[in-house]
């Protein structure tokens, strides 16, 4: 290996493919450790190997490469796993403001009763399947992966469905004001 890499730093780019091929299973076994997804296992084991490339310079021929290359790749993992919870956490802030904005604007109507009457009659024309997952995530308080495994269903779906739930909601919402 470390014949490899020292043509690769001399400008053998094709040398890098041999590297790739006997590293990429050794990252990807990496990566997959930490993730679920066999795409996202795909697209960072990607990264890896242009950052272990454009870094490649900074490797130290006399030592083991699998351990450096792996520790980028175990990097790149946890980079992604925090993106992907700040993003969760980000989400159900903006949902919840939404939600609040909501209920602060029905509990601010001159009518309250008449807004609360027309919620009610709204979340009623809601096809049943709508119905039963709003009810799940916000009256029940359930996860949407919970929520998945209860419908047999995937989360996408889910949040997609949720969407479209709180969509109509509002629809009916502005329908009824005018």
């Amino acid at each position: 290996m470390k014949e490899l890499v020292k043509r690769v730093l001399a400008g053998d780019r094709d040398a890098y493919r041999d590297v790739v091929k006997e590293y990429g299973p050794v990252v990807r076994a990496c990566l997959a450790s930490h993730l679920t997804s066999a795409q996202t296992v795909e697209d960072l084991a990607q990264e890896t190997f242009i950052a272990a490339y454009e870094h490649l310079k900074e490797f130290d021929v006399q030592r083991d490469f699998g351990p450096w290359i792996k520790t980028i790749a175990r990097n790149k993992a946890l980079s992604h796993l925090r993106r992907v919870q700040l993003h969760g956490v980000a989400l159900e802030k903006l949902k919840a403001q939404a939600a609040e904005r909501m209920f602060d604007e029905i509990a601010g109507a001159d009518d309250p009763s008449g807004a609360l009457d027309r919620l009610r009659s709204c979340l009623e024309k809601l096809p049943r399947r709508l119905m039963d997952i709003l009810r799940a995530r916000y009256f029940d308080r359930q996860t949407v992966n919970g929520i998945a495994v209860r419908q047999g269903t995937s989360a996408g779906a889910v949040s997609s469905l949720l969407f479209r739930a709180r969509k109509d909601l509002h629809g009916c919402m502005e329908k009824g004001r005018t």
